[in-house]
């Protein structure tokens, strides 16, 4: 029953029945492998590059989790070793592992997000009643997540050195992505979407056996075989059956006329076997067009959206590939997305390639086209139109040079010989072979420094504004210009705005004497209601009118760099939550393990609500008369029948001399800094005159008391013998191990602690938000839950105090 239970979640997020359907008809496609076995023969046919394996991490949480308690809470120090074990295996193997995490519940799945989140509701109901009956923990076959599971485990994984990506949209296409795109050996995961995907190979978390390494290889070329389709089928058919695009409801009139014709039926078969089955022989007897795709959407109910079958093949289709369902000359809108979003992030090279990097590469290239050419230092006028780079410029005529396009870019850094530059810059052959080379050395700079250079390389694209057509030469005439000391900007909503630039000492590693290496520049700009800002970045968007000699600065938009800068941390798991905020105004939190009818408790989304109001202040800016922009919350909570989501108003904190703004908490230094952070960090708990005691505290009992503290506010109902048990618990798991902690046994099982122990674990992601708004005043590793929290010893200490124990006994005799 528990792997049913499993498998139908799953398929939620693929293709229902599929998964089941490869294991009972095409046994032939699920074939048992030795990782280790594969993992050598990668080294042996690609010596360069060590063996990978890309983790579908959300699909695997509950195959990690397999400590005996999981109702209370959660057993963090023993889960956070099993990781530890599950890692450690793979690198004896010598396998490198990338987990990917999903960032967001995009738009398109929201309603699908809502249905699972009130099946959860009713399956955490069940659960509670069993509790209140029996007063233990029921079998695995009403396994429930320990709330924030996943959210923990990801900084887990982190914590334990491990390479962690956390997506910009859901992970499975980005999963697939980076294991083709990064000769993967293969993806490990339980998504039956692995199967539609012409990826790397799929791997069975579910069928791991992780002391020797073996677990089940999906076949798509058996599948398909069995199926007699072809590869290039698979996304059609994935489509036509129902996915997380294609609605299974506008289907059943297809599937009725798939039934009705198909040889294939067979009476033994369950009907959506049968279904799958007629649509694979319908579908293998049309032919491949996008004119087959048209007729098929017409065959959809009146009513319905006709591009779904299009929009569900092109989600299926990663870089670089087509379909011969969708014309060759529409753009794969994803790719086009992944590219610019640079949701992929290889290692810390956030590929975020700037209107400035488009400028060191026009000017790199005009350079050395100057000097294959033999020209003179007015490159531009000797290039002429043609030969001043058509890829990049004559698409960009009718807007600026520098716009925020990185496809022109792109293609350009995608030659991958000197005879595609013949046919992708029109230059004569023989001065092909000479730039190549040229190219080569810029890539490899872009590649060495484009680390450090990504977090000052960020201004909207709206900042600022080219008056007019960019003409060819102007590039060689801003290199000039900006060695000037002073540029000035003059627009109508700016008062007065200058710049201050000078070049870095260090030289392009091409060893090539161009002053165009990376500019620092003081910005200083007075809005006409606003005082003088003054702020230090590096050269970003620098944009010219014809003259080449002035620039207009349209609006400032300082909250554009902290979005950016949330997203490279949110990409790489550094932060949590407040990327989502700042670049949608929308947040949502999934179940917990709540007793909807425990009244005295409220649920976890209300008692955090008002700590959140004061996090939503801090990282949105007011607008005129202090009014804030509402957040959009989903969250789960008795009585929220999430049709819509709610509206929250932002709240400054109380914080003495005003909420010190983003720019102060996230990029100033110094002692005054620190403190400014950290009380305004507690200022979100209202405990902002509580800071000369909560510092002088290690860092995660701090944080677990800050928590506390709070909770003794909100929740009225807590009693001391609750605030006993808490201090009981954070004073006695500290000296004790994961085996410890394993080996404690609960004669029963109290429902109202488990409903604590999960208002508490909620409090800390809470503490993670916080944290993160606030420039980080604590290290995420103390807010941790395997720092502060057991849920079995929680359970132990509650029941305990509410028994009435002696302090010496809750304290274990460590009364000092």
């Amino acid at each position: 029953f528990f792997q049913t239970a499993v498998e139908f979640q799953r398929s939620a997020m693929g293709v229902r029945g599929l998964q089941g359907f490869v294991a009972r008809v095409c046994p032939d496609a699920c074939k048992t492998v030795d990782l280790r076995e594969m993992a050598e023969k990668h080294r042996t046919d690609h010596p360069d590059s060590p063996p990978v394996i890309v983790v579908d991490a959300m699909s695997c949480v509950r195959r990690w989790y397999t400590p005996e308690s999981w109702v209370c809470g959660g057993q963090w120090r023993e889960y956070l070793a099993i990781l530890e074990d599950f890692i450690n295996a793979f690198i004896a193997a010598g396998i490198k592992l990338v987990f990917y995490f999903d960032g967001v519940v995009e738009e398109k799945k929201r309603e699908e997000w809502i249905k699972r989140r009130m099946k959860n509701t009713e399956e955490i109901a069940t659960l509670f009643r069993f509790i209140k009956t029996h007063r233990k923990q029921p079998g695995r076959e009403m396994f429930v997540l320990p709330s924030a599971l996943p959210t923990f485990t990801r900084f887990a994984l982190k914590s334990l050195g491990q390479k962690t990506v956390c997506t910009l949209q859901e992970a499975d296409f980005e999963v697939a992505a980076y294991g083709l795109q990064h000769n993967c050996i293969g993806i490990l995961g339980q998504d039956s979407d692995y199967l539609i995907y012409n990826t790397c190979p799929y791997f069975s978390i579910e069928n791991l056996h992780l002391d020797r390494l073996v677990t089940v290889m999906y076949s798509r070329e058996v599948l398909c075989h069995a199926l007699g389709i072809s590869l290039t089928h698979l996304p059609l058919f994935a489509c036509l059956l129902g996915n997380d695009v294609v609605p299974e409801s506008l289907l059943e009139g297809f599937w009725h006329k798939c039934l009705t014709t198909s040889p294939h039926r067979n009476n033994s078969y369950n009907r959506r076997t049968n279904i799958l089955l007629s649509v694979a022989n319908y579908i293998s007897k049309i032919p491949c067009s996008y004119s087959s795709l048209k007729h098929l959407e017409e065959m959809l109910p009146l009513g319905s959206d006709k591009s779904l079958l299009y929009r569900g093949v092109n989600s299926y289709l990663l870089p670089g590939q087509q379909s011969p369902w969708i014309p060759p000359n529409v753009i794969n809108c994803q790719m086009s997305s992944l590219q610019q979003q640079s949701a992929l992030c290889q290692d810390k090279e956030i590929f975020q390639v700037t209107c400035f990097l488009k400028l060191t590469v026009s000017l790199f290239l005009k350079c050395q086209v100057g000097q294959i050419m033999g020209s003179s230092s007015c490159i531009g006028q000797q290039l002429g139109r043609e030969m001043y780079f058509p890829c990049i410029i004559c698409r960009l005529r009718s807007s600026c040079l520098f716009s925020n396009t990185l496809k022109p870019f792109l293609e350009l850094l995608s030659v991958r010989s000197p005879s595609s530059l013949y046919w992708c810059l029109g230059l004569p052959q023989p001065k092909c072979g000479i730039l190549y080379l040229a190219l080569l050395k810029l890539m490899r700079f872009a590649q060495a420094h484009l680390s450090s250079l990504s977090r000052f390389l960020w201004m909207d694209p709206s900042l600022l504004h080219v008056d007019g057509t960019t003409q060819p030469g102007v590039t060689s005439r801003l290199a000039e210009g900006a060695l000037n000391p002073t540029v000035r900007v003059a627009d109508k909503g700016v008062k007065l705005c200058w710049s201050q630039y000078r070049p870095l000492s260090t030289r392009l590693v091409t060893g090539l004497h161009l002053h165009i290496e990376p500019l620092t520049t003081t910005l200083s700009v007075r809005p006409s209601n606003q005082s003088l800002i003054h702020q230090e970045v590096r050269l970003s968007n620098p944009c010219l009118s014809r003259s080449g000699t002035r620039m207009l600065c349209r609006r400032i938009m300082p909250s554009s760099f902290f979005e950016q800068l949330a997203k490279e941390q949110h990409i790489q798991s550094e932060n949590h939550s407040i990327f989502n905020i700042l670049s949608n105004g929308e947040i949502e939190c999934s179940n917990s393990l709540e007793d909807d009818y425990d009244t005295e408790i409220p649920g976890q989304a209300l008692i955090y609500r008002p700590a959140r109001q004061h996090i939503y202040s801090i990282l949105l800016e007011s607008g005129k008369g202090g009014t804030y922009p509402l957040v959009k919350e989903w969250f789960v909570y008795f009585g929220n029948p999430l049709k819509q989501p709610e509206l929250i108003q932002p709240v400054p904190p109380s914080v003495t001399g005003g909420t010190p703004n983003l720019k102060t908490l996230w990029l100033a230094k110094g002692p005054d800094v620190e403190k400014q952070r950290y009380s305004t960090f507690l200022a979100c708990f209202h405990l902002q005159d509580e800071m000369e005691e909560l510092q002088a505290l290690e860092a995660p009992v701090a944080g677990f008391c800050c928590l506390l503290a709070y909770l003794m506010m909100q929740v009225s109902s807590l009693s001391l013998e609750d605030l006993n048990a808490f201090l009981a618990l954070i004073l006695c798991l500290k000296g004790k191990s994961a085996a410890q902690l394993t080996g404690l046994q609960l004669a029963q099982v109290d429902s109202r602690a488990v409903h604590l122990g999960a208002v508490l674990i909620r409090g800390l992601t809470t503490l993670l938000m916080a944290n993160s708004a606030c420039g980080f005043p604590f290290r995420m590793d103390d807010l941790m839950p395997w720092a502060v929290f057991d849920g079995k010893l929680f359970q132990e200490k509650y029941q305990q105090s509410h028994r009435g124990c002696s302090v010496e006994e809750l304290l274990e005799g460590n009364v000092s």
